[in-house]
């Protein structure tokens, strides 16, 4: 454990979706007395995620609801900036661990490492292949993500990763900065382990089914899949299930089987322990990837998975039971590792959830990281 007097204040500015598990497991595995949270959201969602922390030690932001007080936000957060500032005063912080990106700091930074120093989480180096749904949509995408996240990157010089192939490039670009490793934290939240609700969409479509599960975007490869099953008669004969909100970037086959099913929404974390275990694979056909928790929810489910053969992944995962790779951008040979998968269903994955997504393992990491700070 670090010294009493060694306060942190952990900030999450985009506190939702993937970044929400991810930020909620380290503040948990890392809070002691002192510390101090501050989580960006709207309507206050997700309280009850800190139920075990002292009330007193976490500050709800609430973020704009209009468009326009969006874009003031995104631009000048002012009130934050005070916010984070009165907090540092207040409770002695001396560092603060930005844990979901920051985008909305990325001008306000070099003032913050003024102040104290800044452990700056780099989530994706290099921007994912992506197709938008129009010229308005990328535009809005390099202006508001892309272009921010770059400076933050290059502005802050004390910086964590959890992907090696992350920490390697981001060394080559800046020698200067100081890049950490950590294993990438657990995605499966309380609400996923006590998920209690069915998907209305699976009803009728039973059992053993292959599963993608995600986002829909170019980078993380669906299209590929898709390909793969209308290319095989042998995987048609179980279902496919596509799950995930987002713009389905490819062309559909007019005459695509019946059992295909796309889930395109958002799916709350309370229907994903019905998803998973009905499931007879989890396939995730990445064509790039920065750093990614989806491994752990299919291992904390014990499902096989079938995976690209990616840096990220292959470092993660590469030895572990009920696991097949196969070329990323190869869609004979994903059908092939799929049908591979299924042809060992006894498969375990549950010992890589257990040895890499372990809060002990999270815990050493981060404290060796926090003791060189």
């Amino acid at each position: 454990m670090r010294s009493p007097s060694q306060h942190i204040l952990f900030l999450a500015t985009e506190y939702a979706a993937g970044m929400r598990p991810y930020a909620s497991a380290i503040i948990h595995a890392m809070w002691q007395d002192g510390d101090h949270v501050l989580i960006v959201t709207k309507d206050g969602q997700f309280k009850h995620d800190f139920d075990q922390l002292p009330t007193q030690a976490i500050t709800w932001f609430d973020y704009p609801s209009s468009k326009l007080h969006k874009l003031v936000f995104r631009l000048l957060p002012s009130q934050l900036m005070k916010r984070i500032e009165q907090l540092v005063a207040d409770h002695g912080i001396q560092l603060i661990y930005c844990l979901t990106g920051e985008l909305v700091l990325s001008a306000s930074i070099k003032r913050l490492q003024r102040m104290v120093p800044v452990l700056y989480t780099i989530h994706d180096a290099t921007g994912h292949d992506s197709k938008f749904e129009g010229m308005a949509t990328w535009l809005k995408h390099k202006i508001l993500i892309d272009a921010p996240q770059q400076r933050l990157i290059k502005n802050t010089t004390l910086q964590i990763t959890n992907s090696l192939e992350q920490q390697r490039q981001i060394k080559m670009r800046y020698p200067y900065h100081k890049v950490h490793y950590a294993p990438f934290p657990s995605l499966v939240t309380q609400d996923i382990i006590d998920g209690d609700m069915d998907l209305p969409e699976l009803n009728g479509a039973g059992d053993g089914y292959i599963l993608f599960f995600g986002n829909l975007q170019l980078y993380k490869g669906v299209h590929l899949l898709y390909d793969a099953y209308l290319a095989s008669h042998a995987l048609q004969q179980r279902p496919l299930v596509i799950a995930g909100s987002g713009y389905i970037y490819f062309k559909r086959d007019d005459n695509e089987p019946g059992n295909i099913l796309f889930i395109n929404r958002y799916i709350d974390d309370r229907e994903l322990k019905s998803l998973f275990t009905r499931a007879a694979v989890v396939v995730y056909p990445y064509i790039s990837a920065t750093q990614s928790g989806v491994t752990s929810i299919a291992s904390y489910y014990d499902k096989p998975m079938v995976l690209s053969d990616l840096p990220f992944f292959k470092q993660t995962c590469e030895g572990s039971e009920g696991i097949v790779f196969f070329p990323s951008g190869d869609s004979e040979a994903l059908a092939a590792a799929i049908a591979r998968s299924l042809q060992e269903p006894s498969a375990s994955t549950r010992a890589l959830y257990d040895s890499h997504y372990s809060t002990a393992a999270l815990r050493s990491a981060l404290t060796t990281i926090l003791e060189q700070l």
